[in-house]
């Protein structure tokens, strides 16, 4: 890239980041693009230059987040043989992004939560693609970890489900309480994967 082109891409990125705080904190609707121009330090004729309105901003916040998550399941699938080094790197992977983008962790977790009565339809779509690419991947990994007799013949739905579940509560919690440090990732990603495994019962 030239340097129009690398200055062009700063500020886009200057006005995804003040945005993503905003939202974080007001949700889609009360969020005005005046106060995205305003905590971007550019004018409201500049955010114009890069998106249409509000929405477009919402959705270009939801497609990072989301193909930043989906490539870290894609690149776990080609560096892991097994099953349980799957979900510990995928695990991994995901506390590191929330750590280093906490905004967007919380974003992305709100509009799971309330996408259809807090945004749009067209958002609201786009959050289910997603959500559902994500989900089939993870279904067709898990088959396969039955079929090797990695794992017991369970429902591969319900074994997303508490995947994410453990995962999800997990790093929001430590977020909330800013227990979640980059010292203990590796750590906390093991034990995470571990009890999954084997539970906390002394055998």
């Amino acid at each position: 890239m030239n340097r129009k082109e690398r200055e062009r891409l700063f500020k886009k990125q200057e006005i995804l980041d003040a945005a993503i705080k905003i939202f974080a904190t007001k949700g889609f609707k009360a969020t005005t693009l005046d106060e995205i121009a305003e905590k971007s330090e550019f004018g409201k004729g500049t955010i114009y230059n890069y998106f249409s309105n509000k929405e477009e901003i919402y959705k270009e916040i939801i497609i990072y987040i989301s193909d930043m998550h989906k490539n870290n399941m894609y690149k776990a699938e080609q560096n892991t043989e097994t099953f349980y080094d799957f979900i510990f790197q995928t695990t991994k992977s995901h506390m590191t992004f929330c750590l280093k983008n906490k905004e967007a962790f919380l974003l992305l977790i709100y509009t799971k939560m309330h996408h259809e009565k807090s945004t749009t339809s067209d958002i609201s779509k786009l959050m289910d693609k997603y959500h559902n690419e994500m989900t089939q991947f993870f279904i067709n990994r898990t088959k396969e970890a039955i079929q090797n007799n990695e794992i017991k013949d369970l429902v591969p739905e319900k074994v997303i489900r508490l995947t994410r579940g453990m995962a999800f509560t997990y790093v929001y919690e430590s977020l909330i309480y800013n227990e979640l440090k980059e010292e203990h990732i590796e750590s906390d990603a093991k034990l995470i994967t571990d009890t999954l495994f084997n539970g906390i019962k002394l055998k």
